[in-house]
């Protein structure tokens, strides 16, 4: 993987090598792009508030062996953003990560890795029968299925004695970071507010402030995606199954999505891979390179996994 130089120039290696507009499911959506056209396509999907600019030292660090693809979310960064609540649902999201997958590679099926709610809109895209040939494998990290969520919610309601056993079993996710932290995560503050607050009260640096110029819209794009979603599939849980290889990348100290949160996703997943660390929420910011390798080192699996098993196809199934 790269490692950028200490003297080069933070903005020129961080620039994408491309820029382009994908028409989404109907608006435009800014696709940003690193490494050759050659290479194994990933796509990086960010969460809420975020634009692409949060992927970027994961991008510069994955490009020699990817070709590394980024978008900015409906209504996040320099896309489009509607104003309907609705035009914002999960489905409308993954039309999206279609609409641009099958322009940057028609041929060819992706690697995707998601943060947060960015996760969280590939979890519908993997659970779409079009994933089957579309999608070679998803890494989530701090985002779980909803719908999942939802399922194993009504469970424990309907077995209380359950509830405590489960966190039980992840007390872990008790022990936070700085209060600080958890408190700008659960607000669901901007970056730049988020990170300028941590940094005064005692966090990660500046140097990770991964924010835009597009940060009030970002943040009102974020909170419909939130609203029209969130109390819709936790209570209306459908039954979502996928055959894409997933990696869930849990984060053990994160208050703002707790492990306990992925409890059934083995049930869902027929292949299902766990790397449990203790790391905070904004890994792709605080730990690029962790990031990056978990990735890289999926990828890797899967692709000798198929090799040492020839009748499997490219996406590993």
């Amino acid at each position: 993987m790269n490692r950028p130089s200490d003297g080069a120039d933070p903005a020129s290696v961080h620039r994408p090598s491309r820029t382009s507009f994908v028409r989404g499911a109907g608006i435009d959506l800014a696709v940003y792009e690193w490494g050759s056209l050659a290479a194994d396509p990933l796509v990086l999907v960010h969460g809420l508030t975020d634009t692409h600019r949060v992927w970027s030292d994961v991008a510069v660090l994955l490009a020699d062996g990817f070709r590394v693809i980024t978008y900015d979310v409906r209504g996040h960064g320099r896309s489009d953003g509607p104003n309907a609540c609705a035009d914002y649902r999960l489905d409308r999201l993954a039309e999206d990560f279609f609409a641009v997958i099958d322009r940057v590679s028609p041929h060819r099926p992706v690697h995707v890795c998601g943060h947060g709610w960015g996760a969280v809109q590939i979890w519908e895209a993997v659970c779409d029968e079009r994933a089957n040939t579309r999608i070679a494998s998803f890494t989530a990290i701090a985002g779980p299925n909803l719908d999942h969520v939802g399922s194993v919610l009504r469970e424990l309601v309907t077995h209380p004695r359950d509830t405590v056993q489960m966190l039980a079993d992840h007390r872990l996710w008790w022990r936070g970071g700085r209060t600080v932290r958890i408190a700008a995560q659960r607000l669901g503050l901007p970056p730049r507010v988020r990170t300028w607050a941590i940094e005064l009260l005692g966090g990660y640096s500046r140097a990770h402030a991964t924010f835009a110029p597009t940060w009030r819209s970002d943040l009102g794009a974020g909170a419909r995606i939130a609203c029209v979603n969130l109390a819709h599939h936790l209570l209306r849980p459908r039954h979502r199954h996928t055959a894409v290889p997933v990696q869930l990348v849990v984060d053990t100290t994160d208050v703002f999505v707790p492990p306990f949160l992925y409890y059934s996703s083995a049930r869902w997943v027929d292949r299902l891979w766990r790397s449990s660390i203790p790391a905070d929420h904004w890994l792709p910011v605080t730990e690029p390179l962790l990031v990056a390798e978990a990735v890289a080192n999926f990828v890797d699996d899967l692709e000798a996994a198929n090799t040492s098993h020839p009748g499997t196809d490219s996406a590993g199934r």
